[in-house]
């Protein structure tokens, strides 16, 4: 008998699921590493196997040298998808130690790093008429309060140069005035650390999911993010809808792509003020999209047209536009939003009672699930266990007498 070809998923977290569930349907086996920040693939039944690896931080070579062995002693394997930002980013960044490997289904690395150049990605929406709020990259306090007086103002937002990173968990922090800032840069200890500043814009987050072939736009989505897992909304989105794909933010994502000369799958970002209409851009994210449960179910099939690119050279151009008026959600990271909000102080009782019943209703009323699926469960109930308190989890260990009587994170029993 025939071994199945097989499909590697770099990155354990939500769309991988998804991905292994598409994946599956058509016969490949899906196997997906360990590492990821969600850790729910293991859980499915539509995935095969879970590969071992070492950690990001063990270096690029690490990783080349350990898939090279992965596909010598799996002659079967038939692609590799970089699923999350850090694999897609280590991979661009050192493409000549991944060049003897079957096909890594991502795109090319020159695209993928201006892609991840924040302040490249806002000088290149200025110059094609997209709108975008003041900005200026920093590195340390001085530069930032420079920054802060001459060009951006406050309020702003500030977040890591590198998206991969976080400021005390977060992908962004606001910051109302210069007291704020000299708080901000002691607390988190952030005088070596590259920020992109940006004055703050109020509107919704939207986000324009996209394939595209040479500069031009085949496949589209138009979404909006209605709410976050975090109370300041700066978060990952657990609530939201799709839109008609017509219009201002089609339009500047076009011109985007178009300056890029863009092949591939992607997501761009902007803020819109929902009263104005006035628009602020975000970035492009050259992945596969955390909500990517939301575009696999409108028909783009974002991971199966960059498979077919990516291996057989040539890509689908027969347009594809996502259906509007639907609802999304994610519900078991809205509840873990809730939990996280109210054990930091963030939120009082009555608000975490009012949080927990929205998630549960908009559970109800979505149709679009990020994590569940009748067909396989077990991944999203194991989500859910994880958001419920249990005494045991929280258990101090024993100490000896005289130890020292400070618990870490890791002294906690394993959730």
């Amino acid at each position: 008998m025939t071994e199945r070809k097989s499909i590697l998923l770099l990155g354990n977290y939500r769309p991988s699921l998804v991905m292994a569930r598409k994946f599956n349907a058509l016969g490949y086996k899906v196997v997906v590493g360990t590492h990821g920040c969600e850790r729910l693939c293991q859980f499915s039944s539509c995935v095969s196997e879970m590969w071992d690896h070492s950690s990001l931080n063990e270096g690029a070579s690490r990783l080349a040298e350990e898939l090279n062995e992965y596909a010598n002693q799996n002659p079967e394997l038939y692609a590799i998808f970089p699923v999350s930002e850090e694999y897609v980013r280590i991979i661009a960044e050192n493409e000549e130690l991944f060049l003897n490997l079957p096909h890594i289904v991502t795109m090319k690395s020159d695209l993928v790093k201006r892609c991840l150049d924040k302040t490249f990605m806002l000088d290149l929406a200025s110059a094609n008429n997209v709108d975008t709020a003041e900005f200026a990259c920093t590195r340390g306090m001085g530069e930032a309060l420079k920054a802060s007086r001459d060009r951006v103002g406050f309020p702003l937002i500030a977040r890591p140069k590198d998206s991969t990173q976080r400021i005390d968990g977060n992908k962004a922090v606001c910051i109302n005035d210069e007291n704020e800032m000299v708080a901000f840069f002691r607390r988190n200890n952030l005088e070596h650390q590259t920020l992109l500043l940006q004055r703050k814009f109020l509107g919704k987050r939207h986000n324009v999911y996209f394939a595209a072939f040479d500069g031009k736009i085949t496949r589209v989505l138009h979404a909006v993010i209605d709410r976050t897992d975090k109370a300041d909304d700066t978060g990952l989105a657990v609530e939201g809808r799709t839109l008609e794909a017509t219009g201002p933010i089609i339009e500047q994502t076009e011109r985007l792509v178009g300056a890029l000369n863009y092949s591939g799958i992607g997501c761009a970002q902007f803020l819109v003020n929902e009263t104005t209409g006035a628009s602020s851009f975000l970035e492009i994210n050259p992945r596969i999209a955390g909500n990517h449960a939301l575009p696999e179910h409108v028909g783009l099939d974002l991971a199966g047209f960059n498979l077919e690119r990516v291996v057989n050279g040539k890509s689908d151009t027969k347009h594809i536009i996502g259906t509007s008026g639907l609802k999304y959600c994610w519900t078991t990271g809205d509840l873990m939003g809730a939990k996280v909000a109210f054990l930091k102080g963030e939120v009082g009782l009555t608000s975490l009672i009012r949080w927990i019943g929205r998630a549960l209703l908009t559970s109800i009323r979505s149709d679009v699930h990020m994590v569940f699926s009748f067909r396989d469960p077990s991944p999203a109930l194991h989500a859910l266990w994880n958001f419920v308190p249990r005494l045991t989890r929280w258990r101090k260990p024993k100490i000896s007498p005289g130890e020292n009587t400070i618990y870490a994170n890791d002294h906690r029993r394993p959730t």
